[in-house]
């Protein structure tokens, strides 16, 4: 039976590993058939934008790690709004199309789930 799972990205893309390591296990969770969902809040808001370049800090480029998460069956994708308002951010910056969350909106995600992790 497939597990629900929330991965909750909340810091930024460069400066630690924690970034693509979350990301990798999001994918290797999709790989496995569980029910992925992705929280982007706060400075995780950050993976999000369209025009990164890891390569400028010697890493990989985290936005397009992101972008094949669909290919691995994770297409829930959720964004907190207030933390983008916070920062002036939009779908406009985005490398993927989330869907934005007010503070209820994402008690009721993360209540939902079975695991919750990040």
């Amino acid at each position: 039976m497939a597990k629900r799972i929330l991965f909750l990205l909340n810091r930024a893309p460069y400066g630690s590993s924690y970034a693509l390591e979350t990301i990798e296990s999001v994918l290797v969770a999709g790989v496995f058939d569980q029910e992925v969902s992705v929280l982007f809040k706060g400075d995780g808001l950050y993976q999000l934008l369209d025009e990164q370049d890891g390569g400028a800090v010697g890493g990989r480029t985290v936005g397009k790690m992101l972008g094949a998460v669909p290919e691995y069956g994770v297409t829930d994708l959720f964004a907190c709004r207030p933390s983008a308002e916070r920062l002036g951010l939009g779908d406009a910056n985005l490398c993927l199309p989330v869907t934005w969350l007010d503070y209820a909106e994402q008690r009721r995600l993360i209540n939902r789930q079975d695991i919750v992790t990040g």
